[in-house]
């Protein structure tokens, strides 16, 4: 990659960094890269409204089809202001980037360059995804910057490499009474604590039988502090998360019977929300295989990860209809953890970003 290329990309990620904008609403980002591509190439822009896409057409007539996928949005802190936590800055400005080096040169492919939003929520790849089929995409690529492991390391799994995940929001509703009768109520604390226990049990039964699944406790809010009555709502809120997304789909539904079952029990109301369903990340490992390729052609480290990362990615969402590879570089192994407010995209490893996606290319 030429190092014009990337300053200008860097750059770009300088500025959009500046200017953080929450999932579905990354309106002043999308204009930045796309009047950037804009400028700095001769690529077809499509604007989709909320997200966009760019093309560098083959030589030829019929040519196979190849995508690569970049987020647009940015974390919102606790203090619900956004701010770029995640390194999506990087991971655009990357891709605009190598919209410019696919500009000088030929190709044997159609190649897009999608631009996605709300990652963050996992609802920004399903309003991109209908393009891989209305082009005929072959293979689809993406990747994360990942602090912990060594700077420029390219890290891959074939199979899962992000597991799939939700919220899930369990809420139990009763009837009040006073504290010294609460046989005249209908408390749902009784009902969500032996939930709590079952989930933990199935969890361990599906993880020693099946595979990697975990429940991770949230928050539970029964009641309130007025100590002469008793409860009459509750809440119990986890994330729960699996390698596989059939395991994961099994595992959802057997909590949300419990759920019911255990309210059913005690003759209390409930309602179940999801939160931020990802699906699992399920590399093809013919697209590992050329992700792998690439690195060892620009010399980096390849290190193939024994057990997926815990955390989701939307990309998943692509990987249930085209073949595709998501990959990892990494950020230096003490460099700041994602989502927190210390971190922001290490710069120094844009060139082995779109050295990668050239060489995959």
């Amino acid at each position: 990659m030429t190092r014009e290329i990337t300053e200008r990309t860097i750059e770009l990620r300088k500025k959009l960094h500046s200017m953080p904008e929450a999932s579905m609403n990354e309106t002043k980002t999308k204009k930045a890269l796309m009047r950037f591509i804009g400028e700095n190439t001769k690529l077809e822009i499509t604007d989709k409204g909320k997200w966009f896409y760019v093309v560098k057409r083959a030589g030829k007539e019929n040519a196979e089809a190849i995508a690569f996928r970049a987020d647009m949005d940015a974390v919102c802190g606790k203090d619900g202001k956004p701010g770029h936590y995640c390194g999506h800055d990087g991971h655009s400005a990357i891709l605009a980037g190598f919209a410019m080096w696919l500009d000088g040169v030929e190709t044997d492919k159609d190649v897009y360059l999608i631009f996605q939003p709300a990652e963050e929520t996992g609802k920004g790849a399903k309003i991109c995804a209908g393009l891989l089929a209305e082009k005929n995409i072959k293979y689809i690529f993406g990747m994360h910057n990942i602090p912990g492991w060594p700077e420029k390391n390219i890290l891959i799994r074939k199979g899962t490499f992000a597991c799939a995940s939700t919220g899930l929001e369990i809420a139990m509703v009763g009837t009040p009474s006073h504290a010294g009768y609460p046989e005249a109520g209908k408390n749902p604390g009784y009902a969500l604590a032996r939930l709590l226990l079952a989930v933990q049990e199935l969890t361990a039964r599906i993880k020693e039988e099946k595979g990697f699944v975990l429940m991770t406790l949230i928050g539970m809010d029964i009641g309130s502090a007025n100590y002469g009555v008793c409860a009459s709502e509750g809440t119990l809120r986890m994330t729960v998360r699996a390698e596989k997304e059939s395991i994961f789909e099994e595992y959802v539904s057997r909590i949300r019977a419990l759920a019911e079952a255990e309210a059913e029990a005690d003759g209390l109301a409930i309602k179940i929300e999801e939160i931020e369903r990802f699906p699992a990340t399920e590399n093809c490992d013919e697209a590992c295989d050329i992700a792998m390729a690439a690195a060892n052609a620009n010399g980096y480290a390849v290190l193939q990860l024994e057990e997926p990362m815990r955390w989701s990615e939307d990309f998943g969402t692509y990987l249930k209809t085209c073949n595709g590879a998501f990959f990892g570089i990494g950020d230096g192994c003490e460099y700041a953890q994602l989502h927190t407010e210390n971190y922001e995209f290490p710069d120094e490893i844009t060139e082995t970003a779109l050295n990668m996606f050239a060489e995959i290319l």
